[in-house]
């Protein structure tokens, strides 16, 4: 089994580009809604469906197509894309986690500087 460093590079590359567009777009918000790296884990699931199923399309093809596509048909290859869909899985697991107790942190209280001692009115900033 070679391990698949392209697509390994792939989807860290995909993932990263969740990542940025997400906050990017959580910039503008008042408080971060869109959590990259758990819609990347969601679409990361729906192509290990899709890469399965046509993994076993291919395997179950004749045997005069199947030797045109043994290379994708095989177990072995299955695993090695499956390795390459969980690394960067597991990455963004811990990555959503972190997101998800940033955001749930108290906002810091905004800073009340007093303006008088007789009229007691505050300003805040």
């Amino acid at each position: 089994m070679n391990f698949p460093w392209f697509p390994l590079i792939l989807n860290f590359v995909l993932l990263a580009a969740f990542v940025f567009v997400c906050n990017t777009l959580n910039t503008g918000r008042r408080a971060p809604v869109l959590n990259g790296p758990l819609i990347f884990i969601g679409f990361c699931c729906l192509a290990m469906l899709l890469d399965f199923t046509l993994t076993f399309v291919f395997a179950s093809a004749t045997t005069t197509d199947r030797e045109r596509y043994i290379d994708l048909s095989s177990l072995s290859a299955c695993g090695e894309r499956a390795v390459s869909y969980a690394i960067p899985c597991v990455a963004a697991a811990l990555m959503a986690l972190r997101f998800r107790a940033r955001s749930r942190s108290p906002v810091e209280q905004s800073v009340t500087i007093h303006t008088s001692e007789y009229t007691q009115s505050e300003l805040r900033y």
